[in-house]
């Protein structure tokens, strides 16, 4: 199993409240967003962690994340690519306070509506990349036909204001317990400290922990200071020793355990690594192993897709 990543709060600049991009990765920490996230997976299969369960999803299976929804990734084999769709809901006033029971929409589509769903998001992609004139008007089209789709063919649950309240609340704890443990990690750290700062007790913190991060309290400790060593490993020349140290790890051979248990490798292999390519760009945090595209290595990409899943004889109307 792999180790639990942290938390990280996710913020993209939309246009228009939509946000489109490939992503090739070995990991993605934990995570949270206010938006609707369709995860189209390309090649490779994806471990996706979700809600304290794990899923292997295979090359061309989608997974949504509903608004709120705490997920990470990990690859199972070779580095996994795939196309990502981001909504806000806040563009889409019908789709506030709405979430979905499940992660998986091809289970409520049709074998026709999940093609006609493919084709529209690399119709999409290729105007969001190329943004001919009035293209904001021709992509928010087509996001209100998928969106439409999926909210009329999955189970979903529309939320009263007070379970919408009761729910940012959970996360607005979240957030203090993630704030905690990266101001801590370096360190020995508690949680019947952040149980006093809360007043809560600690039996609750522990179960709260759980419940929110899918892994335990300590798990997740464990897993930030993991990947600050990664992040340390990759950004100086530090001895092994001292980023063990730095890190909050105070048993080297748990240190090490950590890097053959995540990535099949010791941590001097992993400081090793070839770098990668110009067409990709390695995501700014301490807590992943990705690799966004930029525009000409996103649009090689998508001609590649498009040979696949293009058809400009398909109807932009989603199906009946």
């Amino acid at each position: 199993m792999w180790p639990v990543a942290t938390l990280e709060i996710v913020q993209h600049p939309h246009l228009g409240g939509v946000h489109l991009f490939f992503n090739t990765l070995d990991h993605r920490s934990l995570h949270i967003h206010l938006d609707w996230e369709l995860v189209w997976v390309l090649d490779q299969p994806l471990l996706v962690s979700c809600g304290g369960q794990e899923h292997r999803v295979e090359p061309g299976e989608l997974v949504l994340f509903s608004p709120g929804q705490p997920h990470e990734f990990h690859k199972v084999e070779g580095s996994c690519t795939f196309l990502c769709l981001q909504l806000d809901p806040a563009a889409f006033p019908a789709a506030q306070r709405v979430y979905a029971e499940t992660i998986f929409p091809a289970a409520h589509l049709s074998e026709a509506e999940t093609a006609w769903l493919k084709t529209s998001l690399v119709a999409l992609f290729r105007r969001y990349l190329q943004r001919p004139p009035f293209y904001q008007l021709d992509c928010l089209g087509r996001v209100n036909q998928i969106l439409y789709l999926l909210l009329t063919r999955l189970p979903v649950r529309q939320v009263t204001e007070q379970e919408a309240a009761e729910r940012e609340r959970r996360s607005a704890r979240l957030m203090r317990l993630v704030a905690f443990v990266q101001e801590n990690f370096a360190h020995k750290i508690r949680l019947s400290d952040f149980a006093r700062q809360e007043r809560r007790s600690l039996s609750y913190l522990s179960h709260f922990a759980r419940e929110m991060l899918g892994h335990s309290f300590q798990e997740y400790v464990a897993t930030v200071r993991f990947h600050h060593a990664c992040h340390l490993m990759a950004t100086t020349n530090k001895g092994m020793l001292a980023v063990c140290m730095e890190s909050g790890f105070s048993d080297y051979r748990y240190f090490s355990r950590m890097f053959q248990t995540h990535f099949g490798m010791t941590p001097e292999a992993y400081r090793r690594r070839p770098k990668h390519s110009q067409t990709t760009q390695p995501h700014p945090t301490l807590d992943s192993a990705e690799r966004f595209y930029s525009p000409e290595g996103s649009l090689q990409l998508l001609d590649k897709l498009e040979k696949q899943y293009g058809d400009k004889k398909a109807s932009r109307l989603c199906p009946d």
